[in-house]
């Protein structure tokens, strides 16, 4: 995080640098603002950015500076900075809390999170500051046109990281080390019951605790498991093991 804070800095450094008036004209600010608007709508937003940001720096006081940071953001973001964009968004956020736009930044600001983040095996700051981002956008705004998609991509970021878990899982069941695959079962269980990765948690909690030979535990999760999943897909696996959970008495007392 501090090094890509650093690119930020370097990067703004470097606009900054350069001359205020390289991209804006001499026929005023809305003249300019018309221009990068239409630019960013024949998306061209390269050139859009461009003009933009030198709005931003030339033009601070306009009635338009709300909107030129929020399309500066934007047009970064559809260039696949995510990281400038989201810079952009927040400092956009920061500096015009009434803005109509605000809550459209806010938001974006989250989409460049969950941009970032990595495949789910590596480490997943991203996805989980994406996922507290869209949280406190619906909660700011939950009237807002994106608030649909933002549970959307809420879900998105709880499945990736529920797969982190289940790979765990799955692997400590490849290892047969049933007490650590028992651990991560109960995590999917309590943190992301209602992810694609919970009947299978469900399944091998129970599978994991017959192999510990924990008759009593593996009897309640297979009650929970039909609780939990009454048309899961391990129904008839679990039956099976259910019928290894009745004969353990008897073969324990086996000599």
């Amino acid at each position: 995080m501090l090094k890509h804070t650093l690119l930020i800095f370097l990067f703004m450094l470097v606009v900054g640098c350069a001359s205020q008036t390289r991209f804006v004209s001499d026929d005023g600010a809305d003249v300019d603002w018309q221009r990068a608007r239409g630019l960013f709508e024949r998306e061209r937003y390269y050139r859009a950015a461009q003009l933009l940001r030198d709005i931003t720096l030339n033009y601070s006081g306009s009635n338009f500076i709300d909107s030129a940071y929020f399309y500066l953001g934007r047009a970064e973001f559809e260039q696949g900075n995510y990281l400038v964009a989201s810079d952009d968004f927040r400092r956009m956020v920061q500096t015009f809390p009434s803005s109509p736009l605000t809550g459209h930044a806010a938001f974006y600001e989250s989409r460049c999170q969950f941009e970032m983040a990595p495949d789910f095996r590596l480490d997943q700051t991203y996805t989980e500051q994406a996922f507290d981002g869209f949280q406190r956008f619906l909660e700011d705004y939950p009237q807002s046109e994106y608030a649909d998609s933002a549970y959307t991509y809420m879900a998105k970021c709880r499945d990736k990281l529920a797969r982190k878990v289940f790979a765990a899982l799955k692997l400590y069941v490849k290892i047969e080390e049933w007490a650590s695959a028992v651990i991560y079962s109960d995590a999917i269980l309590a943190d992301y019951y209602d992810t694609s990765f919970a009947d299978e948690a469900a399944y091998e909690k129970l599978h994991s605790l017959l192999k510990l030979d924990e008759y009593e535990k593996a009897q309640a999760a297979a009650t929970d498991y039909r609780r939990r999943f009454p048309n899961g897909v391990y129904l008839d696996k679990v039956a099976a093991l259910e019928l290894e959970i009745k004969a353990a008495p008897v073969q324990a007392a086996t000599p």
